[in-house]
C-alpha cells in the first residue's frame, strides 16, 4: 500500500518527537508519494531535487509551485530531511541531516523539529514584508537572501536558524517589523 501524507505526519512526530507544523503544508495542493518517505507536487516527470548538485537547479528552474516535504536517504551517509517550496515569493531548500551512519538522529531531531517551528512562525512574517526570500540549508551548506518590501537586503551565508542561537543577527530588522 502506498504511504499517504498522514503516514508522513505520524512518522515525522515518531521520529522528530512532535507534531510537523501543519501551516507549512500547502493548503490548496494535492502532495503526492515520491518514494521513501517524500511527499510533494512533481508527479513522475518533473525531477526531484534531492542531491547538494540540485540546488543551484532548484532556485533557477523548478517551476513555481513546486513543494517537497518528508525523509530521502541515499547510500549510507546521505539521509536528510526535506522542505523545498517555489513560490512566488520565496525559495527554500532545506536539507537537515537525519539518519545515516555518521549522524546523532536524537540531535538531528532536535534541530529539525524547531527549525520546521521556527519556520512556522517566520514564513508568515516574510510573506508579508519581504519582495522575495532564498533560503538554502543543506546538509552544512547555507545562505539566505531576503529583500523586503522598502528594498532593503538581508543576506547571509550561514543558516536562517540554529537552535539554542536563534535567528541570524541580521533578520532583527524583519522580524520586529522595521
Amino acid at each position: 500500500m502506498e504511504p499517504t501524507l498522514d503516514s508522513f505526519l505520524s512518522f515525522y512526530a515518531e521520529r522528530i518527537g512532535g507534531p510537523f507544523p501543519l501551516s507549512l503544508l500547502p493548503p490548496d495542493r494535492p502532495l503526492h508519494w515520491q518514494g521513501q518517505t517524500l511527499f510533494g507536487t512533481a508527479r513522475g516527470t518533473e525531477p526531484l531535487y534531492l542531491l547538494q548538485s540540485t540546488i543551484d537547479a532548484f532556485l533557477g528552474a523548478a517551476p513555481l509551485g513546486t513543494f517537497s516535504v518528508g525523509f530521502w536517504g541515499h547510500g549510507l551517509k546521505s539521509h536528510a530531511f526535506y522542505y523545498q517550496r517555489r513560490e512566488p515569493w520565496c525559495s527554500l531548500f532545506l536539507r537537515l541531516p537525519y539518519g545515516g551512519l555518521e549522524h546523532d538522529n536524537e540531535q538531528a531531531a532536535h534541530r529539525i523539529r524547531a527549525t520546521m517551528d521556527w519556520f512556522a512562525g517566520f514564513l508568515p512574517i516574510v510573506s508579508e514584508r519581504a519582495r522575495h526570500c532564498i533560503v538554502v540549508d543543506s546538509l552544512g551548506d547555507a545562505l539566505f537572501r531576503i529583500v523586503l518590501t522598502d528594498g532593503r537586503v538581508i543576506e547571509g551565508d550561514g543558516p536562517l536558524f540554529e537552535p539554542g542561537r536563534g535567528p541570524a543577527e541580521a533578520l532583527g530588522p524583519l522580524l520586529e517589523g522595521a
